[in-house]
């Protein structure tokens, strides 16, 4: 495998990157089964539009690079009747529940930083209860008003806390532009109920919602960021950010990833060296293992993902020169947000407040073939210490619950102020408190390309 590290930005062009025909002394050209690869390599297959054509391209770019190659159990293709079926029905069950795929069209959509929805983000409490966690500006609910906190009470008449989980979903995430639902809402503040009719429009997201400086009590200069995804389109905003944060000399910083399933490893570790700055200058961000056929190809220089310290436009990025972070996580904090905290704690301290992130060490890069878009799993990682993210999900240092009753960027919202208290004496506060029913949040669904690392294409 070669990468080409061009202006701060990962760009693969090998077969673990997106293709061509796997080669080593593992025998990918072994014919496994009937329903196994057939000896061709997927580059030689790519573009024959046919369903039996598309699934043999399937099965033998999965023989190429996913990370599991040889755990697959051969299913009769004829069992299927498409091809991204047939690409689901190939993943290794005990090890893989992030592969996915969607139409070319939709990865387009989401690489671009825009959805199909509302513009809110909603959660499901451990009571049933959907509530809202946060919401984009100029969207369809921030037109009908809702806010962090607000409680989704019913959808089109039914009662959204029974609803399964396939309704519930396809309300609150519809796929088609113009499709309109009638929610009754609980406002938070006054606690009165309302209807409210929303149609689903394309919503170009925010990657950094919101960062600001806070002036603490003890004198000191805290910066707040809210980061939502590691999108192309998240490096000006995140720059823009941290130039404010270097710009009030900020003497901490707290990175709100929440709610940031990942994305890009290289947008994770422009964040990683702005934060650190020369502690980090010219060492490993994340080092990628691929399976055995690719690791072949896995040079030091071309398997290290560095901390970049130039943007995509080449321009030097600005720096904090942290010796220290506040990272606010909770199930929601994915793959390449998990990359950052891994990445940066052989540098520097990294204090976790929170909920238990989702643990995903894995990424892939994206396949095009027809029309769809896969996303095979095709390395680990591991930081500068070999350290993997743990599978299970990396526990908080300060466990809190999440906490819909306060704004985000508001002190008094319980992570925020959990890491306002640590910065003032050096230790978890000991009114941290742990979750009740009523606070443990988890997404009702997200789009698969939201939840994962990335290499860019």
């Amino acid at each position: 495998m070669q990468k080409i590290l061009w202006s701060g930005l990962l760009v693969c062009v090998l077969a673990a990157c997106g293709g061509g025909g796997g080669s080593s002394s593992e025998g990918s050209s072994t014919v496994v089964a009937a329903e196994g690869p057939t000896g061709a390599s997927a580059s030689s297959l790519a573009n024959i539009c046919t369903p039996t054509a598309e699934k043999s391209w399937v099965r033998n770019y999965m023989d190429e690079v996913y990370l599991w190659y040889n755990e697959i159990t051969n299913v009769p293709q004829a069992s299927y009747s498409n091809a991204i079926d047939y690409f689901y029905a190939l993943r290794v069950p005990a090890r893989d529940h992030f592969s996915f795929a969607l139409t070319s069209a939709e990865s387009a959509l989401n690489k671009a930083g825009s959805d199909i929805g509302y513009g809110a983000r909603f959660m499901r409490a451990s009571d049933n209860r959907i509530r809202v966690g946060f919401v984009e500006s100029n969207s369809p609910a921030a037109q009908n008003l809702l806010v962090r906190g607000s409680t989704i009470e019913t959808i089109d008449g039914l009662p959204a806390a029974t609803m399964d989980n396939k309704a519930l979903n396809a309300a609150l995430y519809p796929s088609t532009s113009g499709e309109s639902h009638r929610f009754t809402v609980t406002d938070p503040a006054t606690l009165l109920q309302r209807s409210v009719l929303m149609s689903a429009v394309v919503v170009v997201t925010a990657p950094v919602l919101q960062n600001q400086v806070l002036q603490l009590s003890n004198g000191k200069k805290l910066g707040y960021m809210v980061f939502n995804e590691h999108t192309t389109s998240a490096e000006a905003p995140l720059i823009a950010a941290f130039t404010q944060f270097a710009s009030a000399q900020v003497n901490d910083l707290v990175l709100d990833i929440r709610y940031n399933g990942g994305g890009y490893l290289y947008i994770a570790s422009e964040v990683a060296q702005m934060i650190a700055g020369n502690r980090v200058q010219g060492q490993v961000f994340d080092t990628l293992v691929f399976n055995a056929k690719q690791q072949v190809y896995a040079t030091q220089a071309n398997s290290q993902i560095p901390f970049y310290n130039t943007s995509t436009n080449n321009q030097r990025l600005p720096t904090l020169g942290l010796a220290r972070v506040f990272v606010l996580t909770g199930p929601g904090t994915c793959s390449a947000s998990e990359a950052i905290i891994n990445g940066l704690a052989p540098f520097v301290q990294v204090i976790t407040i929170g909920g238990t992130s989702c643990g995903k060490p894995y990424g892939f890069s994206e396949k095009d073939n027809c029309s769809s878009a896969y996303f095979a799993i095709s390395f680990k990682g591991q930081n500068a210490v070999g350290t993997v993210v743990d599978t299970n999900g990396l526990a908080p240092q300060c466990s809190a619950a999440d906490d819909l009753e306060h704004a985000l960027g508001d002190p008094a919202e319980r992570l925020l102020q959990t890491a306002i208290g640590y910065q003032s004496t050096g230790a978890c506060p000991a009114t941290t408190r742990s979750a009740s029913a009523h606070d443990v949040l988890h997404e009702v669904y997200r789009t698969p390309w939201r939840n994962n690392q990335l290499l860019k294409n």
